[in-house]
């Protein structure tokens, strides 16, 4: 694996470190679940810190262990667990940046922590991007492909480190150019319809777009793989039908979903394979949707897709939509869609 040359991207294309900032790179030893790769996200924090500091930057490493993290909120009162402000802003004054390796690498190991320390653990990535906002304070969120990431998800570990790893290793220059022209060119409407194996899905866009361009000047908090377009939908305009290839939700993931919209209800999802937990699926789909996005991939990773939403939404061409409602998060990932003014011209058949 090429470490070297991703953290030289991350340091100088994503963050443009300037000298004599300092970057807090935090890792986390994997020892709660037996997958013989404790020390796996060491190198790249080795490589991080390396080129980190060739900038004449200062690296501080913040390595903690999976099993004290765990034993955290299993072991230490509520009371306890709360830092008080003045400890978050003695952290946060130590760095302008903070990378974060750790992030969602291992999601099996919080089934063994109590409900109501979850419960609690649950906000508090909330109160951190707050906090970051309100300290004018860089954060990039690096999800490792562990082991136990891709034993969680059932899914093959080799392909989700090769994809993980060939979309961070992209031009960030370009991706920043195809981005801004694909925006450009949605700008002229807010009403299209989303064709997908010859089904159509009439949608209007509501608000701004939100675009993520590798470019952590203009973001406080970035999550890699990057490289998407953005924008909310207006729920009671969904008329037709969205067809995705993998519809993910948790560790579940469902494939060859049409899902029939009727004034931003969902009144029937269909497939025509078999499958497992259909009907968990229609119960979080058939509650009203809070948020839906459209969400569109810019990211040229030359890899085969992994069957992780978190890195397959970016992939280039992907179409995808976010649905939240009370029941949780759905995204649907469509490999082959198109979004069209008329019906004769594709805006993403032209990205640049």
């Amino acid at each position: 694996m090429n470490y070297s040359e991703i953290a030289f991207k991350i340091i100088n294309h994503i963050i443009r470190l300037a000298p004599f900032q300092a970057v807090t790179i935090s890792a986390e030893l994997h020892n709660v679940h037996d997958f013989n790769e404790p020390l796996v996200e060491i190198p790249f924090l080795e490589e991080l810190a390396l080129v980190t500091r060739k900038h004449k930057g200062l690296p501080i490493l913040d390595i903690s262990t999976e099993n004290i993290h765990k034993r955290f909120f299993e072991e230490i009162s509520e009371d306890n667990q709360a830092i008080s402000t003045q400890l978050l802003d003695i952290w946060l004054a130590q760095s302008d940046i903070f990378i974060d390796l750790s992030w969602r690498s291992n999601p099996a190991f919080y089934k063994s922590i109590p409900e109501r320390a979850y419960n609690r653990l649950k906000l508090m990535p909330n109160d951190f991007i707050q906090l970051f906002k309100t300290k004018n304070k860089k954060l990039i969120l690096l999800g490792y492909p562990t082991m136990a990431l891709a034993h969680y998800l059932d899914i093959d570990h080799e392909i989700l480190k090769k994809g993980y790893f060939a979309s961070l290793n992209i031009d960030y220059f370009e991706l920043k150019k195809r981005i801004y022209i694909l925006d450009s060119k949605l700008k002229i409407k807010d009403n299209w319809s989303i064709i997908t194996e010859n089904r159509n899905l009439n949608v209007d866009l509501i608000g701004e777009a939100n675009l993520f361009l590798g470019d952590l000047q203009q973001e406080t908090i970035m999550t890699l793989p990057t490289g998407s377009w953005q924008r909310d939908v207006r729920i009671d305009s969904m008329n037709g039908i969205f067809y995705c290839e993998n519809v993910f939700h948790q560790n579940y993931i469902w494939k060859n979903i049409q899902l029939i919209f009727e004034n931003g209800k969902i009144v029937d999802v269909e497939t025509d394979v078999q499958q497992s937990n259909i009907n968990l699926l229609k119960s979080i789909l058939f509650c009203d949707p809070d948020t839906v996005t459209l969400i569109i991939g810019l990211n040229e990773t030359k890899e085969p897709k992994t069957l992780y939403y978190l890195f397959d939404m970016v992939r280039d061409k992907n179409l995808s939509l976010k649905i939240i409602s009370q029941k949780g998060q759905i995204v649907a990932i469509s490999e082959k869609a198109g979004l069209y003014e008329s019906s004769e011209y594709n805006v993403l058949g032209d990205r640049g």
